[in-house]
């Protein structure tokens, strides 16, 4: 496990916002922490928006941490966008109505004595990590007299380059949005994360001065395995403020699995539920 030390408060809330923000609002593609886009129902537009909420302290933590996240997308070429979602860049190559598939980057913010735990504040810091990978996505429409209503299935997968957890991390899921009104649109949905064992050892794995910060291990590291990590529910209401603004509300229900369920990190000084909530506000055009 990599160390490192001045990570700030602001850049661990600016990590996690990241995704909060798509919660609120429509999904158009994947992301590393299982989340989703922004305004599908708006599909073909440019937006720039911002998100405002909660999410867990760490991986794992029983303790919330608030703050806000950009995103930012841009069609340049057809159905081809640029997309920034907080620390996450994707760029859908395919110029196509229904998939849409391209590389995806991640810049994952690591874990330092920042935390509100006073135990994981004390175990080794984890360096900040650079993922690259793929996404892939597909968007169905359910009413041809609404195009608001429609099944998004998406999937990515992502490996650190930056030798910080020398792991992979892949999540997909599924989401279906109706419209509830001319003025509301709500989803509802839900998918898994799966990793491998290099970066469940780094996020939820015990061991070296670690392992006497948690007497229930006696003398024994913790070793985490790779598996399914997670699996996630999700809702959201958008709501079309004008042609041009729209204002969402989404939560994600995340109950941890396997090795890291049981970590001690998780078990012991934190909570295998996971809830992330918030508000997103977004501006859009041609």
């Amino acid at each position: 496990m990599k160390t490192q030390s001045g990570m700030t408060n602001f850049k661990r809330k600016y990590a996690l916002l990241g995704g909060l923000i798509s919660l609120a609002c429509q999904p158009v593609a994947a992301n590393a922490a299982g989340m989703a886009g922004f305004f599908d129902a708006e599909e073909g537009v440019n937006i720039v928006g911002l998100g405002v909420g909660a999410v867990p302290d760490y991986q794992g933590s029983d303790d919330s941490t608030g703050g806000a996240a950009p995103v930012a997308r841009y069609y340049f070429s057809g159905e081809r966008y640029v997309y920034l979602l907080g620390p996450q860049l994707s760029v859908n190559l395919i110029d196509d109505k229904v998939f849409q598939f391209g590389p995806m980057f991640m810049y994952r913010f690591g874990r330092d004595d920042d935390v509100d735990d006073s135990v994981v504040k004390r175990m080794a810091e984890i360096d900040d990590a650079v993922e690259a990978g793929v996404f892939v996505a597909a968007s169905y429409a359910m009413n041809q007299d609404d195009p608001r209503e429609r099944l998004v299935f998406s999937a990515d997968l992502l490996d650190d380059v930056s030798d910080t957890h020398d792991g992979w991390i892949s999540t997909a899921g599924v989401k279906y949005w109706m419209p509830i009104s001319r003025a509301v649109v709500a989803h509802i949905g839900g998918g898994f994360a799966y990793a491998s064992d290099d970066y469940a050892q780094t996020y939820f794995g015990v061991n070296g001065a670690d392992v006497a910060l948690f007497p229930s291990l006696g003398a024994t590291p913790y070793n985490a395995e790779g598996g399914l990590q997670d699996y996630r529910i999700t809702a959201g209401l958008v709501m079309h403020l004008s042609p041009d603004w729209h204002l969402g509300a989404g939560l994600r229900y995340q109950e941890l699995q396997g090795d890291a369920k049981d970590s001690p990190i998780v078990d012991e000084r934190g909570d295998s539920t996971q809830m992330i909530y918030g508000l997103g506000l977004g501006y859009v055009w041609q």
